[in-house]
């Protein structure tokens, strides 16, 4: 059985802030492109939860937190036994040290 899957609103203000980045820089079908891959990789999360890699042994709202790498970014999730919680759409080209600081100011 699926789960339901919630975007953090932050979570989904970094989505479109990367698919307004890559209209801009590589235009739409791009952009289209992007869009299209975050949501089909977090249906997928919501048939295989377990599919990304845990990450160290972060814990957020006492659930697991997950990483599925996509090409540029990746879905940094978590989740209980009905819902997917997308907590961040991470560029891999930032610092990954810095995703517990911004998931603590997500709690």
């Amino acid at each position: 059985m699926a789960l339901k899957h919630k975007w953090l609103d932050e979570a989904q203000a970094e989505l479109n802030e990367t698919v307004d980045y890559v209209f801009r820089e590589f235009g739409e079908r791009a952009a289209e492109g992007v869009y299209a891959e975050s949501k089909d990789c977090v249906q997928r999360l919501t048939q295989f939860p377990e599919m990304g890699m845990r990450y160290k042994d972060l814990l957020f709202k006492g659930n697991e937190v997950r990483v599925f790498r996509m090409r540029n970014s990746s879905i940094i999730y978590c989740h209980d036994n009905e819902t997917i919680f997308v907590l961040s759409f991470w560029n891999n080209r930032c610092d990954d040290s810095k995703i517990e600081e911004v998931l603590a100011e997500r709690e």
